[in-house]
């Protein structure tokens, strides 16, 4: 019992002690005035300033991020598209020169034919059998290899190309998300900032 009266009068001496001093901060904030507190309020005007053009600076930030991650995403993509032109170009460009090629290889063998056919005819050869025959007839074959090398080497070069193009345009359209991925996730945290802000 003489424990338990001790403690309660110890805590009654610390309220006592504590009204005191709130009294005491009364008088003195009576007797600052308007003063003190007109100081606080404009120390609080001030940072809430503060607050305010720090979210409007971050929120220009995010937008100018946003903005430019989504360019640089699409300026990319655009340098891969005209890439992938290109190469596109270069398969239809092939493609004529595959058939100059072999319209030279034609005349050439015509020509060869022709020539031999002629000498073959000045030496009064007959030209239906024998070694004329012959000589045509190898001539033909010859040219005919070499039609199919060339038909050949241009299918694989345009099938090469229009893979390239194709490569491309796939970067090109994951440039193009790349960008406006990032534009997104840049908006999202800069959204969560200025909610943190608020």
């Amino acid at each position: 019992m003489e424990f338990a009266a001790a403690a309660l009068s110890a805590i009654g001496s610390t309220f006592a002690g504590a009204g005191t001093v709130a009294n005491g901060a009364i008088v003195l904030g009576g007797a600052a005035g308007p003063g003190v507190f007109g100081a606080s309020a404009g120390l609080g005007a001030s940072l809430g300033g503060l607050s305010t053009a720090a979210s409007i600076l971050s929120g220009g930030a995010t937008v100018a991020s946003v903005l430019m991650a989504n360019q640089a995403g699409q300026q990319q993509a655009a340098a891969l598209n005209m890439q992938a032109s290109d190469a596109e170009m270069s398969a239809r460009l092939e493609q004529v020169q595959g058939l100059q090629r072999r319209n030279s290889i034609k005349a050439a063998l015509v020509d060869a034919i022709g020539e031999r056919d002629v000498a073959a005819a000045a030496s009064g050869v007959d030209l239906s059998f024998g070694t004329p025959a012959i000589a045509r007839d190898q001539a033909q074959i010859e040219g005919s290899r070499a039609l199919t090398v060339d038909q050949n080497t241009e299918s694989f070069n345009r099938s090469r190309l229009f893979e390239r193009a194709a490569n491309y345009r796939t970067m090109a359209k994951q440039a193009s998300a790349g960008g406006l991925g990032k534009a997104a996730t840049l908006a999202l945290e800069g959204g969560a900032k200025l909610a943190r802000r608020g």
